[in-house]
């Protein structure tokens, strides 16, 4: 399997595992530090236990929103070596009946570490909509 094969597989599994609103599961498919760049800030997770913590708040926030599931609608390697991945996604926000809430455009950055491939870090803004 490629890397670009194999880190779009770690991709789904990050968002499989957001989408069982598991934050422990979630914390799983990342590597540490973390770093999120969104809203005009940078947000950096030294560890797993660290983003555990400080993102079941933020689950709560989501899913007080109306929040269900996410769903990738584009997703596309654009830069490619051996231990390093970035993808270009859109994706969106959908609540419990499917209607779409909100839509983002990313980029992901994935990395092999110690054999495993996990999301390091996330760059993204919410895509005004359309009028």
């Amino acid at each position: 399997m490629t890397g670009g094969h194999a880190a779009l597989a770690a991709l789904d599994d990050f968002l499989h595992a957001l989408n069982s609103h598991d934050v422990a599961a979630w914390a799983d498919t990342l590597h540490y530090p973390h770093v999120r760049v969104h809203d005009g800030t940078v947000t950096v997770w030294p560890d797993r236990d660290d983003y555990v913590k400080r993102s079941e708040g933020e689950l709560a926030l989501l899913l007080a929103t109306g929040w269900r599931r996410s769903i990738w609608d584009s997703v596309e390697v654009v830069q490619e070596v051996a231990d390093q991945v970035h993808v270009r996604t859109r994706f969106a926000r959908l609540d419990a009946q499917g209607a779409r809430l909100a839509t983002f455009e990313s980029i992901y950055v994935l990395t092999r570490q110690e054999g495993r491939w996990g999301t390091l870090a996330r760059i993204g803004f919410e895509v005004p909509a359309a009028r």
